[in-house]
């Protein structure tokens, strides 16, 4: 006979227990998540080298100033002053700049007003005076001026206020000014700076004040012709 057969609970399992696991997402989803992963570090990448770009610009826009050379006055009254620029040295690259926009480089400004004595004063334009004839007490005293004048020859004489109000700091550009100058009008010492200028007349009608090291570089020739206008040879 067949060994009898015991009964089973429904509580009881016939197998092995097998555990539980959570069914494993797409290749498609893990693709795309992997594809999300890398957009964001690529956009990150391309962020960091724009701010680094723009951070290169800005730094090559800076200039920074080597030091004052001189300086002007503007026709508005306003000081002017002459910069050298760190790295060029082509004298055409130097460039008249108000001081307000000079703020960055107050050392070199007040180098440059210990340099010269202190900072210059604006000089006081003299009224014009009528054109009626002058007083017989003041003839003589403009006379002896003019004859002191005319006896130095070696000496040229000094331009009147009325050219330094018509005069500006307009130059050409180019390194050879030969063609655009007309004539070297005269040379002078300005007395806040003691630097000799020169007042040249342009062949478009403009006159400017130029340093007399400018013009020995820039026109030679003309400088020449206005010493050789002024020489004057004794008879042995």
């Amino acid at each position: 006979m067949p060994p009898p057969v015991t009964d089973v609970s429904d509580d009881e399992s016939t197998g092995e227990s097998i555990p539980y696991e959570e069914a494993p997402a797409s290749k498609k989803q893990a693709k795309k998540a992997v594809d999300d992963n890398e957009d964001d570090e690529d956009e990150d990448e391309e962020e960091e080298e724009e701010e680094e770009e723009e951070e290169e610009e800005e730094e090559e826009d800076v200039y920074h100033v080597e030091k004052i050379v001189s300086h002007e006055w503007g026709k508005k009254g306003e000081l002017l002053l002459q910069v050298k620029w760190k790295g060029y040295d082509d004298p055409a690259d130097m460039t008249l700049e108000p001081e307000g926009n000079l703020d960055g480089a107050q050392e070199a400004v007040d180098e440059y007003f210990s340099k010269i004595g202190g900072r210059p004063e604006k000089p006081q334009t003299k009224k014009r005076k009528s054109l009626g004839r002058p007083p017989k007490s003041e003839t003589p005293e403009k006379t002896q001026p003019n004859k002191r004048r005319k006896s130095r020859a070696n000496e040229s004489p000094e331009p009147q206020p009325e050219e330094d109000s018509d005069s500006s700091s307009w130059v050409p550009k180019g390194k050879s000014w030969e063609k655009e100058v007309d004539t070297v009008d005269t040379i002078f010492r300005d007395p806040n700076t003691s630097q000799l200028l020169a007042i040249l007349n342009w062949k478009n009608g403009k006159k400017s004040k130029v340093l007399i090291e400018t013009c020995y570089e820039r026109c030679p020739r003309k400088m020449l012709e206005f010493y050789e206008s002024h020489l004057v040879f004794k008879e042995g």
